[in-house]
């Protein structure tokens, strides 16, 4: 009777190499901003390429000043195409209310996940759209504002979007960096509330105005 010996090299522990380019992320949902959080001051960048403002669907090389920015309430809203078709109906909620935001004394800037293209310029005018557009396609803003992560892309959420983009959602800044407005989209049957921001716009003027003459 035989007895079979298989062999192993021998197996030393100082032989493993570690990898030190893995770290370790930990898993962070979206977190938009809410009202009543007070946020750091939006850092715009006033270059030129940076900003297009559309009237009546045509490109509009009006500049957009810093005073117009700040000192004054803001509606920001975010875009980008990976939202298709939702997106352009919610860029044309926009549009209808950026005259109501105006004459309430605030602002309405979009802000884009995406550079300028003729498509976005295509369908600004097939829409009649009359909107200033901010490109940042970093996202700084968006994550800024809770409503875009690298960890938490929005594919997580949505079926159809097979990019990373922010979500859908407006917010009214105030003086001093407070939300007194928010809205996102959580899920597709989630609406807008127009009178709710413009009233969100309305107010923050007043008081700011009282503000100003006290």
């Amino acid at each position: 009777m035989t007895t079979t010996t298989l062999k192993y090299p021998s197996f030393d522990l100082l032989e493993v190499n570690i990898d030190r380019d893995l770290s370790y992320k930990s898993y962070q949902s979206l977190k938009p901003v809410k009202t009543g959080d007070t946020i750091s001051r939006l850092a715009f960048d006033f270059s030129y390429s940076r900003w297009q403002n559309f009237l009546n669907g045509t490109t509009d090389d009006t500049f957009v000043a810093t005073k117009q920015l700040y000192g004054q309430p803001i509606v920001i809203s975010f875009y980008s195409r990976h939202w298709h078709g939702k997106g352009i109906e919610y860029l044309k909620q926009l549009n209808s209310l950026h005259k109501e935001v105006k004459a309430n004394g605030g602002n309405l800037i979009v802000i884009s996940a995406e550079d300028f293209t003729e498509d976005l310029a295509e369908m600004a005018l097939s829409n009649n759209l009359s909107l200033t557009i901010y490109f940042d396609p970093k996202n700084e803003i968006a994550e800024q504002m809770g409503v875009y992560s690298e960890n938490d892309p929005i594919w997580n959420w949505f079926a159809g979007i097979d990019s990373n983009a922010p979500l859908l959602s407006s917010f009214v800044v105030a003086n001093e960096n407070v939300i007194v407005f928010d809205h996102n989209y959580r899920d597709y049957d989630e609406v807008l509330l127009s009178r709710d921001l413009i009233k969100a716009v309305g107010d923050s003027t007043y008081i700011s105005n009282l503000l100003l003459s006290a």
